[in-house]
């Protein structure tokens, strides 16, 4: 029988919880001013959406503070403090889905070790699902049994004052109870539900990382704003009514019973799933590794089309890069309007789908192999996303070129579909703050990344660059990258002279 997840009991009426409340001004201080966020900003997609930019009738999001929450005081169950042979962040979830009704209830407990190296007053959490209006309510906090009132939440940022400095070395575990009233989703969000499907991306309040401060962006019009730590999580799902039955699709596999769904996944960056009762699924494995495509009926022929490439990509970029770092992988069909990448699970495009031409060169295909290199490229190698978008998106752009050369040699018009066809311009290293619109910042990370790296293909060899993309896998598995990592690395494996290559490419020096 699959362990049970610490529950979070409450009691009924005991307690109000009030969700903005003025912090102490040391506390405050520490972790720095509250951010502003951007209420029309949308996630990053894949660089194959129109060529037009996103249109302006995009909904808004209203970014809010929950409501005040009047509910029972949470009694913990006995946890042990973390040590040095878990020192990874690890969640616990136990939530229910009321399909239906569009809600969820969750218990969360978050165990947290201290690798900062300083000592913390407080915490940070990210909190996404607050940037929609009515959409999170907090039913009770507590750290280490102890009920927190002085918390602050203003927007996604919710900040935790610690009774105690957290020591380096030291552990804390924190308990929530939340309740979400899920929003509708749209092409340009994926969280939330539509007619098709519920998507729960980003769902939970998870402790953002620490680098010389707690590191949570605001979000902007393009690209993805939030910064991940590598975590373990232990996530139990149930159907509020199980009269009314969903298939999920998680990005681990599923330990089912009785109307519910148990879930381990290792050092990832987020757990996601989604939840529909059309789905269909089809199937196959690589080296032992369970892939699987969620589609709808009338979808099927194009449903196993992608599904035999994103064998072949996994199977490739295991090769190419290193082992695939999750249990399975799971394709989802969406409305959603290009692809989506999670740690085992990634979102691609029903359009992709109904417009599929039957050919290995096209948007279903191209995209499906570009999101199943983001779990090497964001998954097993972090970064931010938000200030050094490239180290992810260039690289998972130029694993499809590789894709296509090793599965598909024939296939030799990539550059002009992919790249030459948008002319891209500017510079690789633009953040998503200017990135001006979607095409211009595409064009700029994602196509011109590409271009920097076959230039670098070039200069240095194809048996040194392969060995530099193993090698910067292998070194960064688990952590987050930053340009100064991916250029030490790389210069270990060339003695060439780089410096023009980076200068036509980078606005910054390397």
């Amino acid at each position: 029988m699959a362990r049970r997840p610490v529950l979070l009991l409450l009691l009924p009426a005991l307690l109000v919880l009030t969700a903005c409340v003025d912090l102490s001004p040391s506390f405050s201080t520490y972790v720095g001013s509250t951010v502003t966020t951007d209420p029309n900003a949308i996630a990053s997609p894949t660089p194959f959406a129109p060529s037009t930019d996103t249109p302006a009738s995009a909904p808004a999001l209203t970014p809010t503070v929950p409501a005040q929450s009047q509910t029972g005081e949470l009694i913990p169950t006995t946890l042990p403090r973390p040590d040095a042979e878990n020192i990874r962040p690890h969640y616990i979830l136990e939530a229910t889905l009321d399909y239906a009704a569009h809600r969820l209830s969750v218990d969360e407990v978050i165990t947290y070790q201290n690798l900062t190296g300083q000592s913390l007053t407080g915490l940070v959490l990210a909190v996404e699902p607050n940037l929609w209006k009515n959409c999170f309510t907090l039913g009770g906090l507590m750290v280490y049994g102890e009920m927190v009132n002085d918390f602050r939440l203003i927007d996604d940022r919710l900040e935790v004052p610690l009774a105690a400095a957290l020591a380096p070395g030291d552990g804390v575990n924190v308990l929530l109870h939340f309740d979400l009233s899920l929003p509708p989703a749209n092409p340009y969000h994926v969280f939330g539900y539509n007619d098709l499907q519920t998507n729960l991306v980003d769902w939970y309040p998870f402790i953002v990382p620490y680098s010389n401060g707690w590191v949570l962006h605001p979000p902007a019009n393009v690209g993805e704003h939030l910064v991940y730590d590598v975590a373990d999580f232990d996530v139990t799902l149930h159907l509020a009514d199980l009269a009314s039955p969903a298939t999920f699709a998680a990005g681990a596999p599923a330990e089912a019973a009785n109307g519910t769904w148990h879930y381990h996944l290792s050092q990832a960056r987020a757990f996601v799933f989604s939840a529909s009762p059309a789905y269909r699924t089809v199937s196959t494995s690589v080296s032992g590794i369970p892939v699987i495509g969620y589609y709808y009926e009338s979808e099927k022929v194009q449903a196993l089309a992608a599904l035999d490439e994103v064998a072949k990509a996994l199977a490739t970029f295991s090769t190419l890069f290193g082992p695939y770092p999750y249990p399975s992988l799971s394709m989802v069909e969406s409305p959603y309007f290009d692809g989506m990448e999670y740690d085992g699970l990634f979102f691609l495009s029903r359009d992709y789908y109904l417009s599929s031409d039957g050919t290995v060169l096209n948007n279903l295909t191209d995209i499906a192999v570009h999101e199943t290199a983001h779990q090497w490229w964001f998954g097993l190698v972090g970064n931010d996303q938000a200030m050094e978008p490239w180290l992810d998106e260039a690289l998972a752009t130029y694993s499809e070129r590789l894709f296509y050369e090793l599965n598909h040699p024939a296939v030799t018009a990539w550059q002009s579909f992919r790249v030459d066809t948008f002319s891209p311009s500017g510079w690789v290293d633009t953040d998503i703050y200017h990135g001006v619109n979607f095409r211009t910042y595409a064009n700029a990370v994602y196509l011109r990344g590409a271009l920097f790296l076959q230039s670098l293909r070039e200069r240095m060899g194809s048996p040194a660059f392969f060995a530099f993309l193993k090698d910067y896998a292998t070194q960064m598995s688990g952590k987050r990258s930053t340009p100064v990592d991916f250029f030490r690395i790389l210069r270990q494996h060339t003695s060439v002279e780089l410096s023009d290559v980076i200068s036509i490419y980078f606005q910054n020096s390397y």
